[in-house]
């Protein structure tokens, strides 16, 4: 098994303990071209996710390095984080398997933010982004390896070489005899063979059919140490008083509890007794009411975080509220994009035509397709915002140092946080201090849960502001209530299809309308009037036919800040799609199966729900009171069907007694990662679906904690069964395609129950509490 190091300086016991164990030294860039001297290293291209850069945005920084030092370790640079998908074990497996070594050879380092290591983490696509990228960097490696052997043994024929387990086998082509190199021994001459023509022109690939690791099950990395408690999140980053010049304090924030409210200067709170400081905390970005620069929140500091925490609650603030807070309403955004559904002017999702067709063109085609079907159904779907109400509370340490004359001027900045973006907190730090990125330190420890949460940089400004401004070590924590309170959400969504059947049951028009807030317009990432990809995913290139069609998106002006959460659109549109096709296949008929059998032109996506109909025959023979329901979906290039058995079926409550899932995600790495993310993603969704929401009164969030955001208890987890389809294609997202199926087929298996009935507004069970929270 590798050994999964941690970086630099990273406390590894938490406030409440009072023993660390030491750090050990950072690479740095010097740090760097000393292991270059002493080694092999070779860089290569590590795509970022471009869930968050754009679908057309490809990073060209060199950002993860392969070192092999002499000593035999060959230690990979991790420049993204591992939040629980499984990552940190996925690359190293791929830079084993090419260079022909053993597992316990890899080292896995997480790596300090830099531009020129780090990557975003998100988008499902850290392994799978990085597969080729990081074959073609071991191949590399290995080739040079040879070449390294070649100028030993004066032989250039590539033939005579082979390599195995971190070793070069030679074998002379006249008398047979074998001679044999270390990596380790050849990995400082291995430069020198960079600089011949003994490496191919073509670095060759190992061939699939001749995997050893990949596809195969390899126990994950940072299991143990979160077993055994050794493992460091965010929230255990503490130093004792000798490890910070200045010492270590603790903070806690508190926002308006309107969103958009913000603070004068004026009025700024007074210190209160117990408190070392209050700390007025600028807006990081704008989102929706919420304007960069203004102040939002304060941080109180204090000698411990219960301590900071209760003086937060007890500080009486006047805040500004904002003019209007309809923005930041549930109900009166919810009245409004029921309005755009019929006044708004949408952008057309597809069909793509050149020139633009006119909207009215497009729609007056569509709705001609629908008079004339022999049977049509529609239905108006209501999704909620949600929360990321991720395990491991926001939280980041920032440490200060200053020199000059009298030690007042502020030099270096270094933080740790559990964050997805690293060199965006790197970013977020110059634009908080001034300071450039070489004096800038970011250590990514593990993520409690980031869900897309933990890409957004409003907690680590925060953090930055609150240290800068006492001049010491600042451990910053935000509240449940807070984060409930102040995330940037899951877009709620107002979609309304309609669609319409032949006389032979075939699909032959379909209208879909999908009004919701823009992830992508309240960043400025898209000019006014594009597409927000994230609003449409999930809706277009379906792998049905749908005769006469049109997919179209409509912004809502909201202003409640939205951001990217485990599927982000394509939970929403998954969810009407699959329940429009049941409804479809009842006006139809036909079994669930068997419509979809019939309209689905999509090899991929039919041999997928096929194997789903295979694994879930029990459904033909269940007792009485139990039912079930099939959606199936493509995410992330991956594809993805679920079959769910419920009972118990009430207007209240349900029971979810098993979950079947097939998934083809192309070239699968590691089968227990793949499995994991599917049960992960499957209870993701269970949650949302059945209990999720979050409302807002007049700008004020309503649900503020575990006690009103119901969530699954261990006693009522189904059993979940992944079936993994073999495929060849290259490795697809496995992070968030497990969610969308799952809605929609539960709420088909509530509406096939005679107790129960189609559902149009989420959650399924609105209002849920857990007692004892």
């Amino acid at each position: 098994m590798t050994t999964d190091k941690i970086p630099s300086g990273s406390p590894v016991t938490p406030e409440e303990n009072s023993t660390p164990a030491p750090g050990f030294t950072s690479v740095n860039r010097r740090n760097f071209l000393v292991t270059v001297a002493s080694g092999l290293s070779v860089g290569f291209f590590m795509p970022g996710g471009d869930r968050v850069l754009g679908a057309t945005t490809v990073s060209t920084q060199i950002n993860s390095y392969i070192r092999i030092g002499t000593d035999g370790t060959i230690t990979l640079e991790f420049g993204g984080c591992e939040m629980g998908q499984g990552s940190k074990t996925g690359l190293p497996m791929i830079l084993a398997e090419e260079l022909n070594v053993n597992w316990n050879q890899i080292v896995v380092e997480q790596s300090l933010a830099n531009p020129a290591v780090s990557y975003i983490t998100g988008g499902s696509s850290a392994v799978s982004r990085n597969y080729t990228p990081l074959r073609t960097a071991g191949a590399t490696v290995r080739e040079l390896l040879v070449a390294a052997a070649m100028l030993i043994t004066k032989n250039t024929t590539r033939a005579n070489y082979t390599t195995a387990a971190g070793v070069v086998t030679y074998t002379n082509p006249i008398t047979k005899a074998k001679t044999t190199y270390k990596y380790s021994a050849l990995a400082v001459s291995a430069a020198s063979a960079a600089a011949t023509a003994l490496l191919p022109a073509t670095i060759p690939l190992t061939p699939p059919a001749q995997f050893k690791l990949i596809g195969t099950k390899a126990p994950r990395i940072d299991i143990p140490d979160k077993v055994n408690g050794k493992a460091q999140y965010g929230i255990d980053v503490w130093f004792p008083p000798a490890a910070t010049s200045q010492g270590m304090v603790f903070a806690a924030i508190k926002h308006c509890p309107t969103i958009g409210g913000t603070l004068a200067a004026a009025n700024f709170p007074a210190t209160p007794a117990g408190a070392i400081a209050v700390v007025p905390c600028k807006a990081s970005d704008n989102r929706g009411a919420v304007v960069a620069g203004t102040y939002n929140a304060v941080a109180v500091v204090a000698t411990d975080t219960w301590t900071a925490k209760n003086l937060a609650n007890q500080l009486r603030i006047n805040w500004t509220l904002p003019a209007n807070t309809d923005s930041v309403d549930s109900a009166a955004l919810q009245t409004l994009a029921t309005s755009l559904l019929t006044t708004g002017t949408p952008i057309i999702a597809e069909p793509v035509t050149t020139p633009a067709t006119p909207v009215a063109t497009i729609e007056g085609q569509v709705n001609t397709a629908l008079a004339a079907s022999a049977k049509t159904v529609q239905a108006i779907f209501n999704f909620p915002y949600l929360a990321h109400a991720t395990m491991e509370p926001l939280n980041c340490t920032v440490r200060p140092t200053y020199g000059g004359t009298g030690g007042t001027t502020l030099t270096a900045i270094e933080v740790w946080a559990p964050t997805q973006a690293a060199v965006w907190v790197q970013q977020t730090v110059t634009a908080v201090t001034g300071l450039p990125a070489a004096q800038i330190i970011v250590h990514t420890t593990l993520l409690g849960g980031g869900l897309g949460r933990k890409i957004e940089q409003d907690y680590i400004s925060q953090a930055v502001q609150t240290a800068v401004a006492v001049k010491k070590t600042v451990k910053l924590t935000w509240t449940r209530e807070e984060d409930f309170g102040h995330d940037n959400y899951r877009p709620m969504a107002v979609v309304q299809a309609k669609a319409g059947l032949d006389a032979t049951g075939k699909i032959s028009a379909w209208y879909y309308r999908n009004v919701s807030p823009s992830i992508l317009g309240q960043r400025g990432w898209i000019p006014p009037g594009a597409l927000d990809s994230q609003g449409s995913e999930g809706a277009t290139s379906l792998a049905y036919n749908l005769g006469t069609y049109v997919t179209e998106w409509l912004p809502l002006p909201s202003g409640i800040p939205v951001g990217f959460w485990r599927s982000v659109g394509n939970s929403i549109n998954t969810t009407v799609i699959e329940c429009v096709i049941d409804m479809l296949a009842k006006a139809a008929g036909q079994d669930p199966f068997t419509f979809r059998y019939n309209n689905i032109n999509d090899a991929r996506t039919l041999a997928v729900l096929k194997a789903a109909d295979t694994m879930s025959v029990w459904r033909k023979t269940l007792p009485a009171g139990h039912y079930w329901g099939v959606a199936v979906s493509e995410a992330f290039g991956t594809v993805v069907a679920e079959v769910v058995e419920i009972s118990n079926v009430t207007a209240t409550s349900v029971t979810v007694n098993r979950v079947n899932c097939v998934v083809d995600c192309g070239q699968v790495i590691n089968p227990d990662s793949v499995e994991a993310q599917m049960q992960g993603g499957i209870l993701h969704a269970l949650n949302s679906i059945l209990w999720g929401q979050t409302t807002f009164v007049k700008g004020v969030a309503q649900q503020l904690n575990f006690r009103n955001y119901r969530v699954m208890r261990v006693r009522e987890m189904p059993t979940i069964t992944v079936q993994i389809v073999q495929s060849s294609n290259p490795p697809s997202g496995t992070g968030e395609p497990g969610v969308p199926p799952l809605g929609p087929a539960l709420l088909n298996a509530y509406a096939a129950a005679p107790t129960g009935k189609r559902v149009y507004s989420l959650p399924l069970f609105p209002g849920a509490t857990m007692g004892g929270l």
